[in-house]
């Protein structure tokens, strides 16, 4: 990834927001030199690799690490559970008038704040 201020940054936030008050310690964790985390905090070039490192170490989204979108902890929020999941695939092996049928009911049910 080329030169991004920005994403450096980015970078600076989530490393104070996380349990590392010490750069020494986060290059320990990653395996990586502290000059390689230096150059990530001032935007220099960081692999697709330690990115991912970086973002599932700290707990924070690599989407908005990388690139700015969404928010700092927007994978939290993006979770499907095993049941959602199973539904989703039920639902896509199902004709386009069943799916049309089964999503128009599924809308009809009002949140369940609203039934309070």
């Amino acid at each position: 990834m080329t030169y991004d201020p920005a994403r450096g940054k980015r970078i600076r936030e989530a490393i104070s927001r996380g349990k590392f008050r010490k750069v020494h310690a986060l290059a320990a964790e990653l395996n990586v030199s502290v000059a390689a985390v230096s150059r990530w905090q001032n935007g220099g070039h960081t692999s697709l690799e330690s990115a991912c490192a970086l973002a599932r170490l700290l707990d924070v989204s690599l989407d908005w690490l990388l690139l700015g979108r969404g928010t700092i902890d927007g994978h939290r929020n993006s979770a499907i559970s095993a049941t959602e999941l199973l539904w989703v695939m039920a639902l896509r092996g199902r004709s386009a008038a069943a799916r049309s049928n089964l999503i128009g009911l599924l809308e009809s049910i009002p949140p369940e704040q609203a039934l309070r």
